[in-house]
């Protein structure tokens, strides 16, 4: 957890603390904050060999702080490893609300000099978000929204012949996943989780890479304001209906008693995380990647979850 700091000083310089790190058990000024940030986020892509010379890289950019942020880092990380980026942002027609991180996806976008392509449920899918939970109900609206966002940033990021697809999930996002997978006796779906695609691999799936794994939401949050990366702070407003928020409150409240609890439980799922994918590799050896009857994207029956869902609603 990060706080803003009262009157503490920066544990390596000697000046006034810009910020409290519980979980490191730091106090930090402005400078020192963001060079450590900096050098993390640098440091897991060097960790996981998430980049490489020459390569096109996809960003799912929400517009948020956490994709923001994101884009950011590796706009910099581009300046001097030779990467190409692009931005796919999904309009997923939420009202009173996309339209928000949508401008600001925009403004970032044309700041950096990223190319950007917008791609929308409603051209897709010829519904959007709103109007399929009209019919199926909110408590839904995060598997529906997943699957189908999942499904474009994939289809799109392989049309644009991208080599991987960034995505900004942070760790307390990991945390929640962990916890989730766990809490719904689903351990299989961590084994295809973690900084890098997991387990299975295909042609037409695209990498994915997560250069935040290891950084915490509030350092994100911290990190936007001290650079001026002016961002959209509004959460989705179907969000408080999910599970994942029943868990983040929970681990949120763990974090105050028990500081670190997160980033524990993340390292304690790195730790595992090999053996959940040699797991997954054993179970899934003998099983061929199909592909949808429907669509042509590669699923692992003969009509893929999203045409499914399509289907019945």
């Amino acid at each position: 957890m990060a706080k803003l700091a009262a009157s503490s000083k920066c544990f390596k310089c000697g000046k006034p603390a810009a910020i409290s790190l519980n979980y490191m058990q730091q106090d930090l000024c402005q400078s020192h904050f963001t060079e450590m940030f900096e050098s993390r986020v640098k440091r897991t892509a060097r960790e996981y060999r998430m980049l490489r010379k020459g390569e096109k890289i996809a960003v799912a950019l929400s517009g948020g702080k956490d994709s923001c942020v994101m884009l950011h880092m590796l706009h910099g990380i581009s300046k001097s490893l030779p990467i190409k980026l692009f931005a796919i942002t999904i309009d997923e027609g939420i009202a009173g609300y996309r339209c928000r991180t949508l401008h600001v996806a925009k403004r970032e976008c044309r700041m950096l000099k990223v190319p950007l392509k917008v791609i929308s449920f409603h051209k897709e899918f010829g519904k959007t978000l709103d109007s399929l939970l009209k019919k199926k109900g909110v408590e839904r609206s995060c598997s529906f929204c997943g699957v189908m966002r999942r499904y474009l940033l994939n289809k799109f990021a392989r049309k644009m012949k991208a080599d991987k697809i960034a995505i900004g999930h942070n760790s307390d996002d990991v945390a929640q996943t962990v916890m989730m997978n766990l809490m719904r006796n689903e351990p299989e779906r961590l084994g295809r989780f973690g900084p890098l695609s997991g387990a299975i691999e295909d042609e037409l799936f695209i990498t994915r890479i997560k250069p935040l794994f290891l950084t915490p939401e509030r350092d994100i949050a911290a990190y936007a304001i001290m650079k001026g990366i002016e961002i959209e702070f509004s959460e989705c407003p179907y969000a408080r209906h999910a599970f994942r928020q029943y868990v983040r409150e929970m681990l949120n409240k763990a974090e105050e008693k028990y500081p670190a609890t997160k980033l524990r439980i993340v390292r304690a799922f790195l730790a595992q995380q090999k053996l959940m994918q040699d797991g997954v590799r054993m179970r899934r050896g003998k099983e061929k990647i199909l592909r949808c009857k429907s669509c042509g994207e590669p699923c692992s029956r003969e009509v893929c979850s999203l045409c499914t869902m399509l289907e019945r609603s």
